[in-house]
C-alpha cells in the first residue's frame, strides 16, 4: 500500500468520525464521581461509560483516586471492561488494546513488553496492578483475562502515586512519561457461572472459568475465580503458547470499611517467537545505505522447537480503606509477587544487512531470571474548607524492595570459541534462516542458578493536595524518595551501589467555565537515582568510580477538554518533555568521560474523541503528531536529529455498528507514519510508515435457554507485513505479526 492511500484512508476514517459525530442524539445521564473517594476501587459502583461505550467517563489517578476524565489536569483514558473482553482476546495480550490510546504505540515481540508513550520507551513496568508497581518487566507482562478495565495515565503526573522506583523509570530518567492501572476483574451485582472456549486459526485452543459469587446479609462481600488453560500454535509458522493459571478476587464493602485482595498463580510458555531486528553496518561496506524490505511476517525466525521462554511466578495484592471520621479515610495498598524465567533465545536481537542477509555476530544464549518485589503504602486522605476553598488531601508513605537474579550464558561455537556463526551462510530474512548444529546443544537454561543482578529499596513521603475554588481547581504534589540499589555480589558490580535523595512534584490547574469545558496545565519536575561510572570493555572512563548526580526529568503539558451534548468527548494536548540522558565524553587531551548531560526532548501534539451518534453508530481515536530530537549528544554526534524509531505522526480511529443491542460489529484503523534510522554521520534513512485494520464482532445469543456470548477478531486483516519502528531503542526495529482469526464463546449458568 502506498504513503498516499495509506494517509487517504486514515483521513477518511477521521473525516467520517468527525463529521457525523455532531448528529444529535437524546441525552443521556452521566454518573459523576467524587474525588475523595475510593483508593480501593468499589466493585459496587461502576464506572459510566463516556459516548461510544469504549472508554470511561472517569479514570483512576494515583492518589487522587477515581477522577473524572473531564477534570484531570492531565491526559487520561479509561479503557472499558467490555472493550478489552471484545479487543483483547485472552489468549492475546494487552498491547491489542492498548494501541487505541492515541499517546501509546504499541507493537513488540510476544516474549517482550516494550510499548512507547510519547515517543519514549517504556515496557510493563509502567503497570500498576490495583495501585501496586513492579510486578512487571520487560520481558513479562500481565495475564490478560485477569483485567477488567485499564486507566491510562499520560503525562506529567510522575509523583501522585509515590515514589517511582528507578527498575521502572531507568536509572537516569526518573519518571516514566506515564502509568498503566490495570484493575483486576471483581464481583458485581450479579452472581453468574461463565465458561468459555476460544480458538485461533492456527490452531490454538483455550478453555477458561470465570465465576462471580456474592455472600453476606447484604452480600457486601464479593468472590470472583477465574482460570486459563491455553494450548496451540500461533499466526507466526511453528510458533505456539501453552498458558495456564488461576486466579481470585475477594472483596468486602462495610459501611465504614472496604477491602479487596486479589492473588493467584501462573505458567506459560512461548517457542517460536522472535520478532526483533537490528539493521547494522557491514565491516567491508560500513553503513547501511537503505531499510531492507520487511519479509514476510508470517515466517518464523528462530526455531519454535527449540527456542523457548518459560515463565511462572504469583501475584498478590491487598487494597484496605477505613473510614476514621466524616472526613478524613486511612487506606493501605499492598503487594507481592514472584516470577522466575527461563529461557534459551537471541542474546539482544537478530543482525541484519540492508540487503536483508544475517550479520555473523548474532549470538543466541540460555538466560535465567527469578524476581520478587514486596510493596506497601499507608496513607491518610480527606478533605477540609479554608473560606471558600475545599481542599482534598493525601499523605502516605510507601516502600518499594526488588531483589532480581539474573544469569545469562552465550553458546559457544566449538569452532571458533566465540558466541558467534549461529546462522549457516546464505542465512536472510527473505529465504529462510538456517541454524548451525552447534546451536541445537547450547540450551543450558534449566540448570542456571541464581546470581544476584541487583536489589533495590525506595522509601518515600508523600504529600497531594487538591484545591478546589468555585470553577477553578489547583493540584500540587510532591514525594520525597530515599533509595538504595545494590549491584551485584562482586566488587567490581558494586561500584554500581547508589544511595540517594531527591525530591519530585507535580503542579496542575484546570479551570472549567461549564460543565463541559475544561481548560488545564500542568508540569511535573522529577529526579531518580544517580549513575555510578564503572569501566568496562574498551572504555575506561577517567572518571571511574565517580557517582553522578541524579538529573531532573520535566514534562510539561497543557490541554482542553470538551463534552458536547453527552454524545462528543474531545481531548487536545500540548505536550513538552525534556529527558536526560548519559554520554561519553573526550576532553582535549582525548581522555573520556562518562557524564549525564545529554538531551532528549519530546514536544507533540495528542487529540482523542468518544463519539456516539445516530442510534447504532459509535467511534472512537485520535492521532498524536511528535517531534522527538536529540538535543545534546556526545560530541554532538547527533545534535539535531530524530530519537531514534520515532514517528512525527501517529493515529488510531475505531467505528462500531450496533444493529440491535446484543450484536456489535468494530473496525480499527491504526497508522503509524515514517519512522526515523538515524547513522553515525547524522544522516537518516527513513523506516516506511504502515496502516493495520482489525475487525472486531460480538454477539449475545441463547442456546437452549443458556446464554452465549460469541466474539469474533481479525488482527491485521490485510495481512500486511510491515516493519514497526521501535522509539528511543538505538535503531532496532520489530517485524508485525501476520494476519491471526480468533473466535469465542461464552457460556453463562
Amino acid at each position: 500500500m502506498s504513503k498516499r492511500k495509506k494517509l487517504l484512508l486514515s483521513s477518511i476514517m477521521c473525516s467520517l468520525i468527525l463529521g457525523v459525530s455532531a448528529c444529535p442524539v437524546s441525552a443521556e445521564t452521566i454518573e459523576t464521581f467524587n474525588l475523595d473517594e475510593m483508593v480501593v476501587e468499589s466493585s459496587r459502583n461502576h464506572k459510566t461509560p463516556l459516548p461510544g461505550g469504549f472508554n470511561n467517563d472517569s479514570s483512576r489517578v494515583g492518589l487522587l483516586g477515581e477522577t473524572e476524565v473531564i477534570k484531570a489536569p492531565f491526559t487520561v483514558q479509561s479503557i472499558t471492561e467490555d472493550t478489552v473482553s471484545k479487543m483483547a482476546m485472552p489468549n492475546q495480550d494487552l498491547d491489542t488494546v492498548l494501541s487505541n490510546v492515541p499517546a501509546i504505540r504499541t507493537g513488540t515481540s510476544p516474549i517482550k513488553t516494550d510499548f512507547s508513550i510519547r515517543g519514549v520507551c517504556t515496557n510493563a513496568a509502567s503497570y500498576y496492578v490495583n495501585n501496586i508497581p513492579g510486578f512487571f518487566i520487560m520481558a513479562t507482562g500481565p495475564i490478560t483475562h485477569t483485567v477488567g478495565s485499564i486507566d491510562a495515565l499520560i503525562g506529567p503526573a510522575s509523583t501522585i502515586n509515590g515514589s517511582t522506583p528507578s527498575y521502572q523509570a531507568g536509572p537516569l530518567t526518573g519518571a516514566t512519561p506515564g502509568a498503566i492501572y490495570l484493575n483486576t476483574k471483581r464481583a458485581g451485582e450479579n452472581d453468574f457461572i461463565k465458561y468459555t472456549q476460544a480458538f485461533a486459526g492456527h490452531g490454538d485452543y483455550g478453555e477458561y472459568l470465570d465465576i462471580s459469587q456474592r455472600f453476606g446479609k447484604d452480600r457486601n462481600i464479593g468472590v470472583r475465580i477465574y482460570g486459563q488453560y491455553d494450548d496451540g500454535g500461533l499466526a507466526i509458522s511453528g510458533a505456539g503458547q501453552r498458558k495456564k493459571n488461576l486466579f481470585a478476587n475477594i472483596s468486602y464493602e462495610g459501611e465504614t470499611t472496604k477491602t479487596n485482595v486479589f492473588g493467584g498463580y501462573y505458567d506459560q510458555k512461548l517457542m517460536g517467537t522472535e520478532r526483533r531486528f537490528l539493521l547494522t553496518g557491514d565491516p567491508t561496506k560500513g553503513d547501511p545505505t537503505k531499510i531492507p524490505d520487511a519479509p514476510d511476517a508470517s515466517k518464523s525466525f528462530d526455531d519454535p522447537s527449540l527456542m523457548h521462554q518459560d515463565t511462572n511466578g504469583y501475584m498478590l495484592t491487598f487494597n484496605h480503606q477505613k473510614k476514621l471520621g466524616e472526613h478524613v479515610n486511612w487506606f493501605v495498598n499492598a503487594g507481592a509477587n514472584q516470577s522466575v524465567m527461563r529461557r534459551y533465545i537471541y542474546d539482544g536481537e537478530i543482525d541484519i544487512l540492508d540487503d536483508g542477509s544475517i550479520a555473523s555476530d548474532t549470538a543466541v544464549w540460555s538466560d535465567f531470571i527469578h524476581i520478587r518485589n514486596q510493596y506497601l503504602q499507608t496513607g491518610l486522605k480527606g478533605d477540609f474548607m479554608t473560606g471558600m476553598a475545599k481542599h482534598n488531601y493525601a499523605v502516605s508513605v510507601d516502600r518499594s524492595h526488588r531483589k532480581m537474579y539474573k544469569r545469562g550464558v552465550d553458546a559457544i561455537n566449538p569452532a571458533t570459541g566465540k558466541p558467534s556463526g549461529t546462522f549457516k551462510p546464505g542465512s536472510s530474512i527473505y529465504d529462510g534462516i538456517i541454524l548451525n548444529p552447534w546451536v541445537y546443544q547450547g540450551d543450558i537454561s534449566s540448570t542456571l542458578t541464581k546470581n544476584l543482578q541487583h536489589e533495590e529499596t525506595d522509601v518515600s513521603l508523600n504529600f497531594m493536595d487538591k484545591v478546589e475554588v468555585g470553577k477553578l481547581t489547583l493540584l500540587a504534589a510532591a514525594s520525597h524518595r530515599h533509595g538504595d540499589y545494590v549491584r551485584g555480589t562482586t566488587k567490581n558490580q558494586q561500584k554500581n551501589n547508589v544511595k540517594d535523595n531527591n525530591w519530585a512534584t507535580t503542579f496542575g490547574l484546570s479551570y472549567a467555565p461549564t460543565d463541559d469545558l475544561s481548560i488545564y496545565a500542568a508540569k511535573a519536575n522529577s529526579r531518580n537515582r544517580g549513575t555510578a561510572v564503572v569501566a568496562s570493555g574498551k572504555k575506561n572512563y577517567e572518571n571511574d568510580g565517580e557517582i553522578l548526580p541524579s538529573v531532573r526529568n520535566s514534562n510539561a503539558e497543557v490541554g482542553v477538554k470538551y463534552k458536547a451534548n453527552d454524545n462528543l468527548m474531545m481531548t487536545l494536548a500540548y505536550f513538552d518533555m525534556k529527558q536526560p540522558q548519559t554520554m561519553d565524553v573526550k576532553d582535549a587531551a582525548g581522555k573520556l568521560w562518562l557524564t549525564n548531560n545529554g538531551l532528549n526532548r519530546y514536544k507533540g501534539v495528542d487529540f482523542s474523541l468518544n463519539a456516539s451518534f445516530a442510534d447504532k453508530w459509535n467511534a472512537f481515536g485520535g492521532f498524536e503528531w511528535l517531534d522527538a530530537r536529540q538535543e545534546k549528544t556526545a560530541n554532538g554526534k547527533y545534535d539535531g536529529c530524530h530519537v531514534m524509531g520515532s514517528a512525527e505522526w501517529s493515529s488510531v480511529w475505531g467505528l462500531e455498528y450496533k444493529p440491535d443491542e446484543d450484536t456489535s460489529f468494530t473496525g480499527r484503523l491504526s497508522y503509524v507514519g515514517v519512522g526515523k534510522y538515524v547513522k553515525g554521520n547524522k544522516e537518516e534513512l527513513d523506516i516506511p510508515s504502515h496502516v493495520t485494520l482489525d475487525l472486531f464482532a460480538s454477539h449475545k445469543a441463547s442456546i437452549n435457554g443458556v446464554p452465549v456470548k460469541f466474539i469474533a477478531a481479525c488482527y491485521n486483516v490485510a495481512n500486511d507485513s510491515h516493519w514497526i519502528a521501535q522509539a528511543g531503542q538505538n535503531n532496532k526495529f520489530m517485524l508485525n505479526n501476520p494476519r491471526s482469526f480468533m473466535l469465542s464463546a461464552e457460556f453463562e449458568f
